[in-house]
């Protein structure tokens, strides 16, 4: 009897033993799918991460670079509209400034007269027509290319203190026509810058091809005055000019 009831004691244990087993395998069971879940879970979101991680470094790339190109599209449009404003208001065959140009830096120039002294220097060169007739207009061309250099490498050191009056403007105004607004102390001195101008080009020959040709011009110089408008100002150069012709040409008059 004794031992039947020891029998089914441990019949009993061995069954609670065995369901606590199974209880903990379902439980451990459970916890290693949930681990498994979990690790699972992780690692899409290392993907995630790192598939975002690599979008973002892509997409940055590709912004870096359209920002680049962004950039060197604006250096090269104001590259494009810094020639477009040189071809503008220069004189293509000379490099100087053109006549808008000359007109333009001249009105400015004399809003500010009454601060300054102003002088139209017109210079026509004498019988270029027959230098055009005589040795062809590609070479007239070099004699106005030539002459334009001339005319602006001795306007630009010229006059007292160079370095803090306001610069001279030199332009060609048309054909064999160029003009001169010096910016200077006196008559005197502005005298002084025509003459050597004029006696400059006296002096120069120019080689054209084969052929050497001397080139004169008919010096015209006017004051600004107080009042009046710039082209009224070329008027008068431009009679000054006519004058020194009539007075037979290489000559400076002063009107």
């Amino acid at each position: 009897m004794i031992d039947s009831v020891e029998d089914d004691e441990r019949s009993l244990a061995t069954q609670v033993q065995y369901r606590m087993m199974e209880t903990l395998s379902e439980q451990n069971k459970v916890l290693q799918e949930e681990i498994a879940q979990r690790k699972k879970l992780h690692q899409e979101v290392i993907d995630t991460n790192a598939s975002l991680e690599h979008r973002v470094h892509k997409r940055t790339k590709e912004l870096q670079q359209v920002n680049e190109q962004l950039k060197d599209e604006l250096v090269r449009r104001k590259q494009a509209e810094e020639r477009l404003a040189h071809l503008a208001n220069t004189d293509e065959l000379t490099g100087i400034d053109n006549r808008r140009a000359f007109f333009s830096k001249g009105e400015k120039l004399i809003e500010n007269a009454c601060k300054v002294r102003c002088f139209f220097l017109l210079i026509d060169l004498d019988h270029f027509k027959a230098i055009n007739d005589t040795y062809g207009h590609a070479a007239g061309d070099v004699v106005l290319e030539t002459v334009g250099k001339h005319i602006q490498g001795g306007v630009r050191t010229s006059g007292a203190r160079p370095s803090t009056r306001a610069s001279d403007i030199v332009g060609r105004l048309g054909g064999e026509e160029f003009g001169v607004l010096l910016v200077l102390d006196d008559l005197d001195t502005a005298v002084l810058v025509a003459e050597r101008l004029r006696e400059t080009l006296a002096e120069t020959v120019i080689e054209a091809g084969s052929d050497t040709i001397a080139v004169t011009g008919s010096f015209g110089m006017t004051e600004y005055l107080n009042g009046e408008s710039l082209d009224e100002l070329y008027q008068r150069a431009d009679k000054a000019c006519y004058s020194a012709k009539d007075a037979g040409r290489n000559c400076l008059v002063i009107e």
